[in-house]
């Protein structure tokens, strides 16, 4: 059965990462646009995780008690049973986890994502072929209009103004529709024009 897409707050949640290696980089990476407080746990740890602000580095063995405080947990070693472990004792805590290459083990998947400004698109294909994700991954992002941001942004700023001059829900939503459609067609006409110049 498909996992349920689901996007999460989590500015200011604390993520344990256990593995130091390119893997756990990777999904450091990809949490940090989020604003999470990242704390890596291992003996062996990439240089490249001490410039990142959001990350503590704790070079040490794991233990069930790093899990203290923490709001989720992803594990990624190369160590099959080490992650094993991490799942089975981030489930004592009822913590949300994510082990890497083993979705049998996961209460949570990274999709493939991508983030422009307030937009955020994930693919997931339940662990079945992340290369087939990332492949999706890569068209849609050649189907984005150029600058999504900037229009997001109007769409922002439009929509408070919007819902204050019209109460009712229906007729609001009819002309937000409206307007989106034609701030992403402006968009649109403004970058076939630069491709011209």
């Amino acid at each position: 059965m498909p996992a349920f897409p689901m996007f999460v707050d989590l500015s200011q949640k604390s993520v344990l990462i256990v593995g130091g290696g390119q893997i756990a980089l990777h999904k450091a990476k990809a949490l940090e646009p989020f604003g999470p407080r990242l704390f890596v746990v291992a003996p062996d740890v990439d240089t490249a995780f001490d410039e990142m602000p959001s990350v503590t580095v704790r070079r040490k063995e794991y233990s069930e008690d790093d899990l203290k405080g923490m709001d989720m947990v992803v594990a990624a070693t190369d160590d099959y049973c080490l992650n094993a472990q991490v799942a089975a004792d981030a489930g004592k805590h009822q913590l949300p986890v994510n082990v890497v290459d083993e979705p049998d083990l996961c209460g949570f998947y990274f999709g493939s994502m991508i983030t422009e400004g307030d937009l955020t698109v994930a693919v997931s294909t339940d662990g079945a072929s992340p290369a087939a994700a990332r492949e999706l991954k890569k068209r849609i992002r050649e189907v984005l209009p150029r600058d999504v941001e900037a229009s997001l942004a109007v769409m922002k700023a439009l929509r408070p103004l919007v819902k204050r001059v019209y109460p009712d829900q229906k007729q609001r939503s009819r002309v937000l529709n409206g307007l989106t459609k034609r701030v992403m067609e402006a968009d649109a006409v403004c970058e076939g024009e630069t491709e011209k110049k």
